[in-house]
């Protein structure tokens, strides 16, 4: 019974406690000041957002779809702007999975891609095209990635599962591709 009592007693000071805090204290001469302070507020974020109108849209502009090429550190390390496997093709595009990329902390690359044999659905595909002037190439590494050899390629040397590193930029939630290299 005297414990029911204590936690009555600790439960009410409690909600006694909260319901001060809650309510507040003060004067209604301290509500006016912060309403006079929130004034000022709201007029410095609305002079500060006209200012930067500019940078408003072009991130807005980088952020209209739902996938995003490399930001510029990962984009330097990879020599891409976006990287992925193919899944598909089509007649005239192809579609891939995107590969997570990563700079350790060690200064290291890291990579990580959904297994070929691992379901991916359709909306987690993204298209990729390309017109008569984006350039085609294959690079082949050797001795782990301590020297390579490019040679020119074309649509018809892409393979499924095959790892793509794309140049080019998003419109939409479409890549449209100014260079793509295959890697074996």
């Amino acid at each position: 019974m005297k414990i029911k009592i204590r936690k009555t007693m600790v439960t009410l000071g409690m909600a006694c406690t909260f319901s001060t805090w809650i309510t507040g204290c003060g004067t209604t001469q301290g509500k006016a000041d912060y309403t006079q302070a929130d004034e000022v507020l709201s007029q410095e974020l609305d002079s500060a957002s006209t200012q930067q109108e500019p940078d408003i849209e072009t991130t807005q502009e980088k952020t209209t779809g739902k996938w995003q090429v490399l930001g510029p550190e990962e984009a330097e390390a990879f020599d891409a702007d976006f990287k992925g496997k193919v899944w598909k093709i089509a007649e005239d595009s192809f579609y891939i999975v995107e590969t997570k990329v990563k700079i350790l902390d060690d200064g290291s690359l890291s990579t990580s891609t959904p297994s070929s044999k691992a379901p991916v659905p359709d909306s987690q595909l993204i298209q990729v095209v390309f017109d008569e002037d984006t350039y085609f190439y294959k690079r082949t590494i050797y001795e782990n990635g301590a020297s390579y050899e490019d040679e020119e390629a074309g649509f018809q040397d892409l393979k499924e599962y095959m790892a793509v590193d794309l140049k080019g930029s998003f419109q939409g939630d479409v890549f449209h591709a100014t260079q793509i290299r295959l890697s074996e």
